[in-house]
This record gives C-alpha cells, structure tokens and sequence, in this order.
C-alpha cells in the first residue's frame, strides 16, 4: 500500500474515519504521527503538530509510520515542495500518508497520483466526475448522494464499496 486520499464536504464524516484509522493503527502498534493545523486534541496518536517544521522534523526522523495531513488540500499548497516530497518518498522511509482534504483538486496531482486508496465522502458533482476519471471507476459519480458517515472505498487497482461510519443512521 502506498497512500491514502481521503475526500468529502465538511461534516461528511472524513475526520471521524481518519481518528478511527488511527486508533486501529495505534492498536496494532504501529506509530501514528499527524500533522493538524487546527490542533484538535482528539487524535490517537504519537505524535502531533500544528508546526510545519516540527512535523517535517518528526516525519524524516521517523520510520514505517502511519500519517494524516489535515487539512490537505490548504497545507499542501502552503507547503507545496515539502508536500509533494512527502508523497513521492516517504513511502520510502515506510510512511503511508492519509491526506484529509475536501476536494482532490487541491491536492496536487503528483500527490493524487502517489495514493493507493481512496476514501470518498459526498462531493460535488464536478468532484465526483474527477475521482471516477482519476480511479477508473463510473460507480463514484454517485459520490453526490451519499449521506453523512457513508463513504466508497476503492483501491487503486481493485473494486469499489459501499461503507458506513454509523450504521443506525444509513439503515
């Protein structure tokens, strides 16, 4: 696996499905490290920034970690150079990088390009139509219905799903 992209409006549930990544890593003992410009303290990790430096530091000190980018799509084009480094080597060091942002088209393509595995909340109709071209797969057009907890998987070169964060509420 290499990384991760995970996609979706405000409130669709991407932050809740990243914490809850987290903790299943933290769980199996792998180090989690993430970098969260708003600073929330409910991340299960080892460690956490809103320092770019610090982050960057932490991440080229590190090895076979597991990393969420908040807030991908402002941070990678803030840092843009250091971002795209992330992305092309880190998998190098044993990094798997889980970039958290609303819309793929912030991210840079190189970035989008590097991810292994795409997490999909509701999007916009002009996102939806970008992910399915970018992932081969028509099935993700339908990404402007989903409900709130509801999301598609999909793997580079595998299927796609249907999932849910919250069963009760999508039954």
């Amino acid at each position: 696996m290499t990384h991760v992209v995970i996609y979706g409006q405000t409130l669709s549930g991407k932050s809740t499905l990243a914490k809850r990544l987290a903790t299943k890593y933290k769980k199996e003992g792998i180090g989690v490290l993430v970098f969260d410009p708003v600073n929330d303290p409910d991340w299960p990790c080892d460690f956490k920034t809103d320092n770019w430096e610090e982050f960057l530091n932490a991440y080229w000190n590190s090895e076979k970690c597991m990393v969420f980018i908040d807030e991908a799509g402002t941070v990678c084009k803030r840092f843009a150079q250091d971002a795209i480094k992330t992305a092309t080597m880190g998998r190098h060091r044993g990094h798997i990088n889980h970039y958290i942002c609303q819309r793929a088209n912030l991210l840079d393509l190189t970035i989008r390009d590097q991810a292994s595995h795409l997490f999909l909340f509701n999007s916009g109709l002009k996102d939806c139509v970008m992910h399915s071209e970018e992932w081969n797969a028509q099935e993700l057009k339908e990404g402007t219905g989903l409900k709130t907890g509801e999301y598609f998987y999909k793997s580079r070169m595998g299927n796609i799903s249907r999932n849910y964060l919250f069963k009760n509420e999508n039954e």
